[in-house]
């Protein structure tokens, strides 16, 4: 096995982790939103080229812009504040109630990151 097919798994293996470093920075930046992890990870199909998909679902609706801000808001957040490596393979999906629905609609299973 590859350096780097190693390298990539040693961080799919800790997805619970990042999922709750994901979670405390949200919580710091939208205290009621709430934080689940959706898709492969959540499924256990972790293959090399997995992410850790978060879906994060807020109260309120945002524009596009705001999202991205919001987005980038969270995990610099969760790096600088609670050590989430910055090569973490994270993809952070930030919807609002009434968009969340269609991921979990979609999602086999749904793991929710207290």
């Amino acid at each position: 096995m590859s350096s780097w097919v190693k390298f990539r798994f040693s961080h799919l293996r800790r997805w619970k982790e990042y999922a709750e470093k994901v979670a405390k920075a949200v919580r710091d930046l939208e205290p009621n939103a709430e934080v689940y992890v959706i898709g492969g990870v959540a499924e256990d199909r972790i293959t090399v080229l997995s992410d850790i998909d978060i879906l994060i679902v807020i109260k309120r609706k945002l524009n596009n812009k705001e999202r991205k801000r919001l987005r980038e808001e969270i995990l610099l957040r969760a790096m600088d504040a609670y050590a989430l490596p910055f090569d973490a393979p994270v993809e952070i999906h930030l919807e609002n109630e009434d968009e969340a629905k269609r991921f979990f609609e979609l999602s086999k299973k749904v793991v929710k990151i207290s």
